[in-house]
Order: structure tokens, then C-alpha cells, then sequence
């Protein structure tokens, strides 16, 4: 994908410490504009506002590009970070035509999936103790941006 998309994604996959599982406000509003402007497909620049916390700008994208697997599973995680948890998992059960290569690799299917988001809810708006939710979380999403600069809309 675009080199300016790569650019961007390198300065949020540089985030330090994991975002929290439920953002209040938008990690770095200066790449706001940055991310609108993009030619790039649909489903890395919502991958790109969700790593900047940007749930808003996500879900426009994703659920403008519903035909596109990765855009479908961003639209799940976000609906789990804003606390939708209901909605994130009938994504993950209904609203993908498939699991994503992604889910299958960080939650190891559909059924884990749905678990993480019912531990996620169990949270709310705080931090787990330990702060391995938030990394799983992250690992997600990086996982999900990657996949989508490498692939596209396929």
C-alpha cells in the first residue's frame, strides 16, 4: 500500500503502552487528516483510526466497506472497544462471511473470539491488572493493520 499509509501506521504501531481497551478520545488527532487523506482501500484506513483510537472515523469506513472480510473484522473490534460488546460478537459470528485469518491466529477462532470480548466487558472501562488484555488487544489490532497493508481489499 501507499507509503505515506505506512508512514502513519509505523507512528502508531510505535504507541507505548497498549492503548486502553475502551479510548476516551482520539490517541494523536493530528493524524486525523493525515488518515482522511489516504487513497488507500477502505479497510487500512479504518484499521488506521482505530489504532488512533478514532472509533467514529473507524466505523464510517468499515461499515462503508462491508463486503471487504478485514473491513468487517475491524467493524467487530471496534464495536468492542466503544462497549459494544453485543454487536462485536454477532460480528463475529454473523456479520464476517468468515472467520478473519487474524481472529484465527491471536484468539484461535470464533468461539475464543466471542470469550475475549465477554472478558473485555468484564473490564469495562478500567485496565485488566495485569495488562494482558490490553496487549492481546493491541496484538490484534497491529495484526489486523498488517494484514490489511499487505493485502487490501482482498
Amino acid at each position: 500500500m501507499s507509503t505515506e499509509a505506512r508512514r502513519v501506521a509505523s507512528l502508531l504501531i510505535a504507541r507505548v503502552p497498549p492503548p486502553p481497551l475502551k479510548p476516551t478520545s482520539i490517541y494523536d488527532p493530528s493524524l486525523t487528516s493525515q488518515i482522511d487523506a489516504l487513497s488507500d482501500p477502505p479497510c487500512i484506513r479504518s484499521a488506521l483510526h482505530l489504532l488512533n483510537d478514532d472509533i467514529t472515523r473507524a466505523h464510517e469506513l468499515a461499515q462503508s466497506d462491508e463486503g471487504n472480510l478485514t473491513s468487517c473484522y475491524v467493524h467487530q473490534q471496534l464495536h468492542r472497544r466503544e462497549g459494544d460488546y453485543w454487536n462485536s460478537k454477532w460480528w463475529l459470528g454473523n456479520g464476517m462471511r468468515a472467520p478473519h485469518p487474524v481472529l484465527t491466529r491471536i484468539h484461535g477462532g470464533v468461539a475464543a473470539g466471542k470469550k475475549f470480548v465477554d472478558i473485555c466487558e468484564a473490564v469495562g472501562s478500567g485496565r485488566s491488572a495485569d495488562g494482558k488484555l490490553e496487549q492481546k488487544q493491541w496484538d490484534e489490532l497491529t495484526a489486523t493493520l498488517e494484514y490489511a497493508l499487505n493485502f487490501g481489499s482482498k
